[in-house]
């Protein structure tokens, strides 16, 4: 990442999980008011896994998307982990004999 766009990154950050804090809690404590506390975590857990569902779900779209960009800066290689893993692994094997 660059460094002039890093302060933007933690800021969106910040923003993100911190500034939304409040009104998840907001949200909570109606629920609890209405259901009881067990019942709000019990609601915010269902919730949770839907998401972490939908996320799993739309995961190979976004790997799609990204790895390109990702090769392109050379973060990851074009062929993937598991190709240079087995390749490597291949290569060990053979020098074992």
């Amino acid at each position: 990442m660059d460094d002039e766009k890093r302060g933007r990154v933690m800021a969106f950050y910040s923003m993100a999980f911190h500034g939304m804090m409040p009104f998840g809690s907001l949200l909570t404590g109606n629920r609890a008011a209405r259901f009881g506390a067990p019942g709000a975590v019990m609601f915010n857990g269902f919730v949770c896994l839907a998401g972490s569902l939908l996320f799993a779900r739309k995961l190979p779209a976004i790997r799609r998307v990204v790895r390109p960009i990702y090769a392109r800066l050379g973060i990851v290689s074009e062929t993937g982990p598991g190709a240079a893993g087995a390749k490597q692994g291949l290569t060990s094997a053979r020098e074992a004999r």
